[in-house]
């Protein structure tokens, strides 16, 4: 394994060690957190960044982002202390959300050229940042040649017979099935998207063949999986097969390649039974958001124990995937989850950073934003607030007129320490600064307090000690062994003398 980042001096290093309040941004007269992280681990842990590229930042004046506009936001990217971008569907499609693809080799002509993508990829790399996409299999769009091509032969119109293998077919009605012409066809999320035939052998050439183009001609990182527990509705083994198939496929062309799945239905126990065996590096681990929300607003330290402990063992020596929230996520984003406090999504996504694995965070989660209510998909996927309220990006169709942004804009967090998005980027970049954060075994250290937890993750033979107070008052916390090496604070300052520490409400100690 290889370091992301050598340019840098070591001598910003005595700030992990020297200081008490290591990372925090009134201590040692400030931190420079590159400097802090020159020796990032290159594998395939990173704290990922989940964009919707039509809504994050417009180059070019017509109030959709763009692929140069991405391009653009590396350095505030990789400044937050994200190491990797999953950037939702980029092909061209007829709907605003993109998971009804018209053509796999392609990229929407709202966000720019091809040559835009390859550029935004090389930049990304040359900053150590990955890129992956998503790659939605379960289904084509109705509007694809495919489909229609293959409709067409169903229906005794001519059309391609191999195109007609791609997808499930019956000459009678079944549940979740729609009709075109004379024939039915699959189509489990939406009839304007037919499921596609993972059986087929020209299907898996044709998956096979996208697989190599992205990864091998166009040198992304990666795919994000999406709707991958539904890809067979013959069980989760044939789902979890055809996550091996890309997974295999993927990494022939690159043995680096990141693969995250979205299986959306199924408990933990089938996540390490069944989908982890086909080796997919990671798989969403949805039971975390509602959890985490629960352990702030219970101030319980149990709960984020169960959820990190769990967490881990689900991913059965992979790599888990942690998440707060998403464009799926029925309960909205984090400020909405957590009641729109700003020191509840801080110790929210504090909380988060404690987990091993990759977290991902959604775009404007690092501000605060939050939907109107009632909220809709659209609303899910506004634009992020850059300065203005007139440099925003057009809304989606269906999105509420009236946006809100609670807490202000990046460029005003950037200017206020104690912001909803310097917290984001403390943790992120103490994720990055302490190894086994992200990669390290968690060990639970009992202590008589509901409120105190004291847990120890080892990786390599190194070990940092977590001390988490999750109540909402101080805390004298004895028998903490180690040097205080960071403080993650809602508000105040953690303190350490001998091994006693005095934590404020809703703090993060790091001692190694």
């Amino acid at each position: 394994m290889k370091n992301k980042f050598m340019k840098f001096s070591a001598v910003a290093l005595c700030a992990a060690t020297a200081c008490a309040s290591a990372f925090t941004f009134t201590a040692c007269g400030g931190t420079d957190y590159n400097l802090l992280q020159e020796n990032i681990i290159d594998d395939n842990y990173d704290n990922y960044y989940q964009i919707f590229v039509r809504s994050y930042y417009d180059t070019d004046g017509d109030g959709i982002g763009d692929f140069n506009g991405v391009t653009e936001k590396l350095d505030y990217i990789r400044d937050m202390g994200y190491t990797g971008i999953w950037l939702m569907p980029i092909h061209p499609s007829p709907s605003y959300h993109g998971y009804d693809v018209t053509d796999y080799y392609a990229v929407n002509s709202d966000f720019g050229t091809m040559a835009d993508y390859e550029n935004l990829v090389t930049k990304a790399h040359e900053k150590g940042i990955k890129v992956i996409i998503d790659l939605v299999v379960n289904h084509s769009s109705d509007q694809h040649p495919w489909f229609k091509e293959g409709a067409a032969f169903r229906n005794g119109q001519g059309g391609s017979s191999k195109y007609s293998s791609y997808y499930n077919w019956s000459s009678t009605e079944q549940p979740k099935y729609s009709k075109i012409g004379n024939v039915y066809y699959e189509s489990q999320f939406d009839k304007s998207m037919p499921d596609f035939n993972i059986e087929g052998t020209a299907l898996r050439e044709e998956v096979g063949n996208i697989i190599k183009f992205w990864i091998d001609d166009k040198k992304t990182d990666g795919f994000r999986l999406d709707g991958c527990y539904y890809y067979s509705s013959e069980g989760t083994g044939k789902s979890a097969e055809f996550c091996e198939f890309i997974h295999d496929t993927a990494v022939k062309y690159n043995e680096n390649a990141y693969i995250v799945g979205e299986c959306w239905g199924p408990p933990r126990s089938i996540l390490k039974s069944t989908f982890y065996q086909s080796g997919v590096n990671s798989f969403f681990d949805f039971e975390v958001t509602g959890e985490v929300v629960k352990a702030v607003n219970n101030n319980s330290s149990t709960s984020i124990w169960n959820s990190i402990n769990k967490n881990f063992d689900s991913a059965d020596g992979n790599i888990a995937a942690p998440f707060l929230s998403n464009h799926d996520n029925g309960k909205g984003r984090v400020a909405g989850q957590v009641g729109r406090e700003a020191d509840k999504i801080k110790f929210a996504y504090g909380l988060l950073s404690m987990f091993s694995g990759n977290t991902f965070t959604y775009y404007g989660d690092e501000i605060g934003m939050t939907a109107v209510k009632p909220q809709s998909d659209p609303d899910l996927r506004i634009g992020i607030l850059w300065d203005d309220i007139e440099n925003v990006t057009t809304p989606p169709f269906g999105a509420s007129e009236k946006s809100e942004y609670l807490f202000g804009s990046v460029k005003s967090q950037q200017k206020d320490e104690s912001s909803i998005l310097s917290y984001y980027k403390l943790c992120n970049n103490a994720r990055n600064a302490f190894p086994a954060l992200m990669r390290g075994v968690p060990e639970k250290i009992d202590y008589d307090d509901r409120e105190v937890l004291i847990m120890k993750k080892t990786y390599q033979g190194q070990s940092v000690t977590v001390v988490i107070n999750t109540g909402l008052g101080d805390k004298k916390v004895n028998g903490v062994e180690g040097a205080l090496a960071q403080s993650i604070c809602v508000d105040g300052n953690i303190s350490k003398k001998g091994s006693a520490l005095k934590m404020p409400a809703r703090s993060i100690a790091i001692l190694t």
